[in-house]
Order: C-alpha cells, then structure tokens, then sequence
C-alpha cells in the first residue's frame, strides 16, 4: 500500500478534515506491474487528495482473480478495473460506476520485429503469449482468432506471462511467436523492450477501463470523487502527467448500457476468474 497526503500548510481545516477521517482505498487491477501501475497512477491520487482533503492508498493484488476477490470482500472503497470485472461487482456486490476511461482501449497483436509474424495464419503451430486470459483484450482476441480459423490449443499454444513486460520478454527471448495486449499495455512496456516489437494487427477497440465506488462508500464521498475526476484533465500538472503515462485522454459519465454490453461476457469471466492464476 502506498500512501501520501498532499496538504498545504495553508489550509489548517483541510488538513484537519484529513487527519479526522480515514484513508481511501483505491484498488488497481493489476494489468500491469505494482511499481508502474503506482507511478503511473501517482498523479491521480494526488488530484483526489487535494480536492477532497483526504488521504488516498493505492493498492493492488498479485494477480487478477486475487484482486477480484479482494472486490468482493470489499477491500477496496474505490477501484479501478475493466469493465467486464466492474459489471461483475455491479452485480455480485453492488459496486456504483463513476466514470469511464478514454478512449476505449485498442486490441493488439504483436510480435517481435526480429521474428516478423506476416499474418495471423502465421500463429499455426506456434505459441501467442497472454498476460493474462481474464483481460477482455485476451478474450476478444481469441474471438478474434476464432473468425480467422484458429483455435486455441488445436492450432497455436498459448503461454502465460504474469505481466505486459514479461510477455514482451518472451516474444525478443523467442518464447512465442506474437502476444495479445492492450494499447495501454504496450506503451508502458520499457522503451527498450518496445523498440523490439511491431504490431500485427489492431484488430479491435473494448470499452475503456472503468472507477468504482464501493456502496459501503458515503454516497457524498462517492459523488465528490465522480465530480473530481470528470475534472481530471489536461489542464493541471497531475493531469498531464497521468495521460502522457497511461495514454489516456480523459474521464467520462458511462454511456447508458454500457455496464449491461458486458452480459454476455459474464459467464465466461466467472469461468476464467476461477482458473489458476
């Protein structure tokens, strides 16, 4: 957990309004390492902690089933996480959506530019590396490979990597011949590591991801950090530095039936999550 109060001298009520009331937990799914994901998200926390006055931890889980858990136990008082998983709070433990992330992530297939893949057809017999099975961008991608005729385990392997850097890892090592990711995932794969990819294909765009509130939240609390973020922009140093990190554009109100587009994904994703990490 990682924890800092960003409060100036000058406001003795804030900082007593801080020290009265507990810290915010915010929970990262952790599609990324724990170390990006907190410089990453740094900028974020401390925008919350100035407007609302109040401390905020982020934290995250070993793996994503770990960090659903955890979700359900309601560990956290507000998350981060994709929308398939924040459809599944909503329903399972009456978690509130605040805003949504943009824009909507793009769906890579990538390779190593010494071992250039010259089409999708070129994964038969070979072996495409996940980060992880239970991110919509793994699971829109195997459809994806589906419609082309190839199906996981009958024509191509697949290998898991417990994070974006270890799978890029294996694609420049020659472990696998491609690997599914997210935009978000390839550009916070280190610079070196990146230059010795190429994408494939963009083969598809997924809702981004989405801000819950836990209903074991103040509804008053919940509703200052939606108005917050839906200010997060460009226009203050945290801002800048959370987009040009993430690659993000902004926040928004979610689009009505956008939480209900992920039900058909519901049963797959309780499967996938009961899976061995």
């Amino acid at each position: 957990m990682f924890c800092l109060v960003l409060l100036s001298s000058g406001f003795p009520a804030r900082r007593a309004l801080a020290q009265a009331q507990p810290s915010l937990e915010m929970g990262l799914l952790p599609n990324l390492g724990a170390r990006t994901l907190v410089a990453q998200y740094r900028p974020m926390r401390e925008y919350l902690e100035h407007n609302l006055g109040r401390s905020v931890q982020l934290s995250t889980a070993p793996h994503w089933s770990a960090f659903h858990q955890r979700v359900l136990a309601y560990e956290y008082d507000l998350m981060v996480t994709a929308i398939h998983l924040a459809r599944l709070a909503q329903l399972d433990r009456d978690y509130r959506p605040l805003v949504q992330m943009m824009p909507d992530i793009e769906c890579l297939l990538v390779c190593a530019a010494a071992r250039p893949l010259g089409s999708v057809a070129g994964l038969r017999g070979r072996t495409l590396v996940l980060s992880n099975p239970q991110s919509l961008v793994a699971v829109r991608g195997l459809h994806w490979l589906a419609e082309q005729g190839l199906e996981r385990e009958r024509d191509f392997r697949l290998a898991r990597r417990s994070t974006d850097d270890s799978a890029a890892s294996a694609l420049v090592r020659g472990d696998a011949i491609a690997a599914l990711v997210s935009s978000g995932e390839f550009l916070a794969t280190p610079e070196p590591l990146r230059m010795q990819l190429q994408v494939v294909s963009r083969f598809a765009r997924v809702p981004g991801f989405v801000v819950m509130a836990s209903p074991r939240l103040e509804a008053q609390t919940a509703q200052a950090v939606r108005t917050a973020l839906l200010a997060f922009d460009g226009r203050s140093a945290q801002g800048q530095s959370f987009f040009r990190q993430t690659g993000l554009q902004g926040m928004r109100a979610l689009p009505d039936g956008q939480m209900e587009a992920m039900d058909p994904l519901v049963a797959s994703t309780r499967a996938l999550l009961q899976e061995a990490p």
